[in-house]
């Protein structure tokens, strides 16, 4: 299969411990910290992670961070729509960096929804998580993520295309094509809600 969807599966309480743990040390945090945490070969968890960051307030509400994470989703979403094996992020993109605090405040602060949104997700219908569907997936994404660059100057916009993007990849990390397919609804549902905000 062209592409590392079929990794191990993760649940979202892994990712939020890998992008805690990678805060530990020091007082700033960069991209390629956290990518290096949470592992550089899998598209699903990448997503994931710069969704999770884009919807945690007390990071996703510090200007330009709604801008960055889009621009590494798209792009990383954009190549696992183009069949890529593994991802790739260009060194600018890498450089940013938040301070370690506010990262661990985020993560303490998601981690009891965290909780209740794994205890929903199981290996089910793993047939949405491959081929053709999978790409179904990596279009949506892209979608949500470009959706972030006119939502950012509504406050508190990014909040709806980030929790489509955490559930599309949460579907994709943990093999759970049902959690996929309610991705997918939510896609539609902020394109709508867009439509009628911007328009």
């Amino acid at each position: 299969m062209p592409g590392k969807y079929d990794a191990d599966a993760l649940s979202l309480a892994d990712v939020t411990d890998r992008i805690r743990a990678a805060a530990a040390d020091g007082d700033k945090v960069s991209v390629d910290d956290i990518m290096g945490a949470i592992g550089r070969r899998a598209f699903g968890p990448l997503i994931l992670v710069f969704a999770l960051i884009a919807f945690a307030p007390v990071i996703g509400a510090i200007p330009g961070v709604s801008i960055v994470t889009g621009t590494l989703i798209v792009l990383i979403a954009g190549q696992m729509l183009l069949m890529r094996r593994t991802p790739w992020v260009p060194g600018f993109l890498l450089r940013p960096r938040i301070g370690s605090d506010a990262v661990r405040t985020a993560m303490d602060k998601v981690r009891p929804a965290v909780e209740r949104v794994d205890r929903l997700s199981a290996s089910r219908f793993r047939v949405l998580v491959k081929p053709p569907w999978i790409h179904v997936t990596a279009g949506a994404c892209v979608a949500m993520a470009a959706m972030m660059y006119p939502m950012a100057v509504i406050p508190w916009g990014v909040t709806a295309p980030s929790f489509a993007l955490i559930v599309l990849s949460l579907g994709v990390t943990s093999h759970d094509g049902l959690l996929t397919a309610v991705g997918w609804a939510l896609s539609l549902g902020t394109l709508a809600l867009a439509a009628v905000l911007l328009l």
